[in-house]
């Protein structure tokens, strides 16, 4: 298998089937074919699980029903990646999706001609099913995103590529700063990503409440305070 996407996944108020639909739709549609789709479901009702099984887009689909810890992204997000197979794993967030239809192949290309382990790209935003995008994003590195807030210049999980052989994992004791600590982590261990600076990834733009809302400046400073005792680093 070349190619594994690890979606974790849940009933998203409601849209889970929905948002996951635009998101396989843009998966079948890649010019890269040796492609495995890993779900990883946190729901409690059985919509996405019958949604998966009648693949209506003929995707190599692999289902995982995942009781463990409901609720927390770094769990359900490590199970989707613990059970694909692919030289590379896309990780995905559920509302997100591609933008382009060469985006996996290029991925692919770009990390099998590397020896980097991991992998960023740019990435666009929409409100809708992906009829109107706007403000482009382009990665770059700054060591200030594990120190304070406003400083991940990477973008969000939808972004990120690695390696099958790569162990880091997402951490399940953060929640606003999974992403950044998730890449931190990754240059200590790694080295720095390919970070390819062209829009491969469509970001949803989220008016309605998520597993991120309610999330206080102070539960946020609890979280970088961890992740310098985690690193041994401070301000």
């Amino acid at each position: 298998m070349k190619a594994s996407v690890a979606i974790p996944v849940y009933e998203y108020y409601g849209r889970g089937v929905e948002f996951l639909d635009d998101m396989f739709r843009t998966i079948a549609s890649q010019t890269l074919k040796d492609v495995e789709v890993v779900v990883s479901d946190h729901s409690l009702n059985d919509d996405i699980e019958l949604y998966c099984h009648e693949n209506e887009h003929d995707l190599n689909i692999k289902y995982v029903h995942n009781e463990n810890l409901r609720g927390n992204p770094s769990v359900n997000t490590n199970n989707a990646i613990d059970h694909c197979s692919g030289d590379i794993i896309k990780i995905f967030q559920q509302d997100d999706f591609f933008y382009d239809t060469e985006a996996l192949e290029i991925m692919y290309n770009e990390m099998t001609n590397s020896s980097a382990k991991w992998f960023v790209c740019g990435a666009t935003h929409t409100r809708d099913d992906g009829h109107n995008f706007f403000n482009p994003m382009f990665p770059r590195w700054d060591d200030k995103m594990i120190y304070e807030p406003g400083y991940n210049y990477l973008g969000g999980v939808s972004v990120t590529s690695i390696k099958k052989e790569v162990k880091v994992r997402y951490d399940p004791e953060l929640k606003m700063l999974l992403d950044v600590d998730f890449y931190y982590h990754n240059m200590l261990e790694y080295g720095m990503p390919i970070m390819y600076q062209d829009v491969l990834i469509a970001n949803r733009v989220r008016d309605t409440d998520t597993l991120m809302a309610g999330i206080t400046d102070e539960e946020i400073e609890e979280e970088f305070q961890y992740c310098f005792k985690k690193y041994g680093i401070s301000r």
